[in-house]
């Protein structure tokens, strides 16, 4: 029997630590908004919840400042594939504007000659923006772009409803989260073995 005390007590940590480091885990979600235990006055509030707005802005101004910044779109902007694209999307917007403003009585000929001169028109100056695009963005454009960039990051992840950031992280962090739980299991079955191990040498 006391051979089997000590792997029963590394069982018993092992089950312990695990089932500690599942629950803190879902404790870093849970409960979504901030609930007072009666009588104690305690405050319980998942710690992403309740620090979502700083989560929210740190993102944006990782992203605004490390991941893209209005340098980044500059050099996008420059590719000739993109200024490709935004020109035929500029001048596809314009001819569809054009047909749905202009009146009916206007035969649909010169219709067409007004939509087609008047996109072919934009089309060329977007292009013509576009291959030097850092000539007509200076210093201060790029600052006002880089915090819209942080705006709109703060705001997506402000209006992500917390059951919805929690399955988002689980599903891209799944992996570390689950080696996390069994690394409480192992961590508890050593110092179940070490404390069975203790007992029965002081016993």
């Amino acid at each position: 029997m006391e051979l089997l005390y000590i792997p029963v007590m590394g069982l018993i940590g092992a089950l312990i630590g695990w089932v500690t480091n599942l629950v803190a885990i879902r404790l870093l979600f849970r409960p979504y908004r901030e609930y007072r235990v009666p009588l104690l006055g305690w405050k319980l509030q998942g710690l992403i919840p309740k620090k979502q707005r700083e989560i929210a802005e740190g993102l944006g101004e990782v992203v605004s400042t490390q991941l893209i910044t209005g340098s980044d779109l500059m050099a996008s902007l420059g590719r000739q594939d993109i200024q490709g694209l935004l020109r035929q999307k500029v001048e596809s917007y314009v001819k569809e504007q054009v047909f749905l403003r202009l009146p009916f009585v206007i035969p649909g000929k010169l219709q067409k000659a007004l939509a087609d001169f008047l996109a072919h028109s934009l089309g060329q100056e977007v292009e013509q923006l576009l291959q030097n695009p850092g000539a007509f963005f200076g210093k201060e454009e790029l600052a006002e772009i880089r915090q819209e960039i942080k705006r709109i990051v703060a705001e997506n992840v402000m209006a992500l409803e917390m059951a919805k950031l929690e399955e988002l992280i689980y599903f891209l962090a799944r992996t570390e989260l689950r080696h996390i739980e069994l690394l409480g299991g192992v961590l508890g079955f050593f110092i179940g073995l070490v404390q069975g191990l203790i007992t029965l040498v002081t016993m």
